[in-house]
């Protein structure tokens, strides 16, 4: 669960565990807007599926081989959308590439993030009284 609350004159994003990252209404600030939590999630969960079949693997790596990138894409026309997401994936260096597609095929069928957004979902919308 996520929750999103003004303390102190911030926005913030919260979950059971407490305040975990300032939430922000523009690109590149301090804090994360919503294109970029959305990026964030479809990376974070593309890097843990790899991270899971390297320690699976006893694949080692340096700092700065592994890292996943997402560019959200708008629509040009309405609703206000994303339609597309580009994900850049770089791997270790050392690494074949038949191993490197594996991990990149697994990523895509194992990631829940991603199957959620290539399939759709349904949104419901409750009204909570304080």
């Amino acid at each position: 669960m996520a929750i999103i609350k003004k303390k102190d004159g911030q926005f913030g994003v919260y979950n059971e565990a407490g305040y975990q990252v300032e939430g922000s209404f523009s690109a590149n600030l301090e804090g994360l807007n919503p294109k970029e939590m959305l990026e964030a999630s479809l990376a974070l969960c593309t890097t843990i599926v790899i991270q899971r079949m390297f320690e699976r693997d006893g694949i080692e790596y340096q700092e700065g081989d592994f890292s996943v990138e997402v560019n959200a894409i708008k629509a040009g026309d309405s609703p206000s959308r994303f339609e597309e997401c580009i994900m850049k994936i770089t791997l270790p260096p050392h690494l074949e590439d038949s191993y490197k597609n594996k991990l990149i095929v697994s990523a895509e069928r194992a990631c829940t993030i991603g199957n959620t957004l290539r399939k759709g979902l349904t949104i419901r919308t409750e009204k909570v009284d304080n």
